[in-house]
């Protein structure tokens, strides 16, 4: 590690250390003199003893001789248990900077999306708005700080196996990571007994994993799964901005939003322009936010055979927005919409949230998931006025799957939300002149219902090749389609 680079918080608690090992000036002019030769009433003068050992602290750091200093005074105090302490925190603590620092410009956001994992709920809560780190040297310093009820490295080391997770080191620098990892838990005692179950399974995976020699999988189904929220602090010309994430899974089945996450790829926002906060973005920005998620997908392509499946988690006002129009012009100037090249589905972010009813939920996606009759058995057709009747409608139904011919309200959304229906599919107009929508859309539903996102995706190709695209179905469907077992991990946003 460079001279003048130790972290402040480091730097003060060797400080402490040393004037625990030597509390008195008599104490520390034997250690300097019998381990340096050096005579302490030629460099100490009158001064009080821990601004000597500051003095003397910062002369080793500039002369880049710190691990030289902790090495002799622990040489000359063996049985010291701060002294001891310190030296192995300076030893974890430079090595990893030494790793990270050089990754530190291009990877901070996720280096911060590592840290609030290693946060409780609780320690979240605190924090200011403007306090979210900024540097590498921030975080290991507000990780050194967070009260512990077990060993004081546990934190370190699960910032960095966090960072791991989200994949977006590659080697030599992962393979290096690892290997600090490796060293780290055998030469700190105790600390494999410290860690949580799921974060010592979490090392071992990370420990063992190499992405390099990764095979793809013939059946393998990624997904992309975006998610938009609304900020509520953040306006331009009153027009409402929104906070966005992404993630990538290449594999459905290899995937556990709880258990086994590593596989879920973070994907990076572009950065800030200079006059707009990172992660928050207008409604005009999605398209080509959506366009720098695709085109990260393409180092993880050899891993994947299938095209993912785009999900989006939306507020209740976006959920009638037409995204799946929204057209990615590729290197070949050919304008496709997204719903004819890609199976695009629709997710509540109100279910991301508290959400009261997970029992009931996950009861009906059961249902649906065994279900072997057709669409058109389970889809019950809403028609209401007033939401109320709705509601009682769907819950004396047990209604599993909703149609509607015509975009929902807000309140009808939210009937949708609180009756844990998991499966909505409607026309975003129904006013057409050359075709029956009703019986276009029954033509549809003619099919199981884990076959319906195959069948939604078919009818906007089919729209897509039309001349006349506004008198085809395919050009008006918006699909609901609430998968509990398919969330991203809980790795909450920025405070902003």
């Amino acid at each position: 590690m460079n001279a003048g680079n130790t972290p402040g918080y480091l730097l003060k608690k060797i400080n402490k250390a040393l004037c625990s090992a030597f509390p008195g000036k008599d104490d520390l002019k034997m250690m300097l003199r019998y381990q340096f030769n050096i005579n302490l009433e030629e460099v100490a003068g009158d001064k009080n003893l821990k601004t000597i050992v500051q003095e003397l602290v910062d002369d080793f750091e500039h002369k880049n001789k710190l691990p030289k200093l902790l090495n002799k005074a622990l040489k000359e105090n063996p049985g010291n248990p701060e002294l001891k302490a310190i030296k192995e925190k300076f030893e974890i603590t430079t090595s990893l900077l030494n790793l990270l620092l050089p990754l530190e410009n291009n990877l901070m956001k996720q280096m911060q999306k590592a840290y609030q994992a290693c946060c409780t709920d609780d320690y979240l809560n605190y924090l200011e708005e403007d306090e979210m780190p900024e540097s590498l040297y921030e975080i290991l310093d507000i990780l050194e700080d967070i009260p512990q009820q077990n060993d004081d490295e546990k934190l370190i080391v699960k910032f960095v196996a966090r960072l791991l997770e989200t994949e977006s080191i590659t080697n030599p620098h992962a393979e290096k990571l690892k290997q600090w990892l490796t060293k780290t838990n055998n030469n700190v005692p105790d600390l494999s007994n410290n860690v949580s179950d799921s974060d010592t399974d979490l090392l071992d995976e990370l420990i063992s994993y190499s992405p390099n020699h990764q095979q793809p999988n013939l059946d393998s189904q990624p997904y992309l799964l975006v998610k938009v929220d609304s900020s509520k602090q953040y306006y331009q010309q009153r027009q409402p901005n929104y906070l966005v994430s992404a993630w990538f899974i290449p594999d459905i089945n290899n995937y556990d939003y709880e258990r086994n996450n590593k596989r879920c790829k973070f994907l990076e926002t572009p950065p800030a322009d200079g006059e707009s906060e990172q992660d928050v973005f207008s409604l005009e920005d999605l398209p080509k936010l959506i366009e720098f998620f695709l085109d990260q997908l393409i180092q993880y392509s050899r891993e994947y055979y299938r095209q993912p499946i785009l999900v989006f988690f939306l507020p209740y006002k976006l959920l009638n927005h037409e995204l799946e129009k929204i057209q990615i012009q590729d290197d070949d100037d050919l304008q496709i919409p997204l719903g004819s090249e890609y199976c695009v589905i629709f997710r509540s972010v109100k279910r991301l949230k508290k959400y009261r009813h997970q029992g009931k939920w996950l009861n009906k996606w059961t249902q649906i998931q065994d279900n072997c009759e057709t669409c058109l058995s389970n889809f019950a057709f809403i028609n209401f006025e007033y939401w109320e009747e709705l509601y009682t409608d769907l819950e004396e139904r047990k209604a599993i799957a909703v149609k509607l011919n015509q975009p929902p309200c807000e309140q009808i959304l939210k009937v949708i939300d609180r009756t844990a229906i998991p499966v909505a599919l409607w026309l975003r107009k129904n006013n057409f002149e050359t075709i029956n929508c009703q019986n276009e859309l029954e033509q549809l539903l003619n099919c199981k219902i884990t076959e319906l996102l195959e069948k939604v995706k078919q009818q906007r190709l089919q729209a897509f090749g039309k001349g006349n695209k506004q008198e085809h179905i395919g050009n008006h469907l918006a699909l609901l389609w609430e998968d509990p077992y398919l969330l991203p991990p809980q790795i909450e946003y920025t405070t902003l």
